[in-house]
């Protein structure tokens, strides 16, 4: 049988999973302790028995769901070397789409981080990680003369090709494989 440290554990865990499933269905502003404690199928008063509101909820359920994307997409891609290392950024950005939840979701918290400066400075902090990484894989992999404004700036090209593929779907057939690595020396 579970302690009741090995519950709470697991109760905080569905209502964060629930929180970012119901943040890509409802937006921000739709998601309410009763949407997020039937999702998770806990009593209303367990969410604010672990979070002091619905969105700190949402701040924590954002950064950790963050960090498991940033984690997941930079460790494939940056065990890649050279020009293969791009290829997989381009092929990584493929499966960001509006009929991706999570890629939804992530739009979410980047729009929300804009009103909630606890969430903007987590992101922001994952987001520079992820540019240290590449960073260090530009220092590491080849000769790029500036590794740390090279990562700026081929992560702000990521960053917008997906979300104006995410306006404009047809975008996605437009091969930007050659400016990619010629940015990126």
């Amino acid at each position: 049988m579970a302690t009741a440290a090995e519950q709470g554990h697991e109760t905080r865990a569905r209502l964060m999973a629930a929180a970012v499933e119901l943040l890509a269905e409802h937006g921000w502003g739709g998601v309410t302790t009763r949407l997020v404690a039937d999702r998770a199928s806990v009593a209303p008063g367990l969410v604010h028995y672990h979070f002091t509101s619905v969105t700190d909820l949402l701040i924590d359920a954002s950064v950790q769901a963050a960090q498991r994307e940033y984690e997941s997409a930079m460790a494939g891609v940056l065990a890649l070397s050279g020009p293969d290392a791009m290829r997989g950024m381009l092929a990584a950005i493929a499966a960001y789409t509006t009929a991706d939840p999570m890629t939804v979701a992530m739009t979410e918290m980047m729009l929300a981080a804009t009103r909630h400066e606890r969430l903007r400075v987590e992101l922001g902090r994952l987001a520079a990680d992820a540019r240290a990484a590449m960073a260090g894989w530009f220092r590491g992999n080849g000769s790029v003369p500036d590794p740390e404004a090279t990562a700026a700036v081929v992560a702000a090209l990521l960053d917008g090709l997906i979300l104006h593929r995410l306006l404009d779907p047809s975008l996605g057939a437009v091969d930007v494989t050659g400016p990619l690595l010629r940015v990126a020396g």
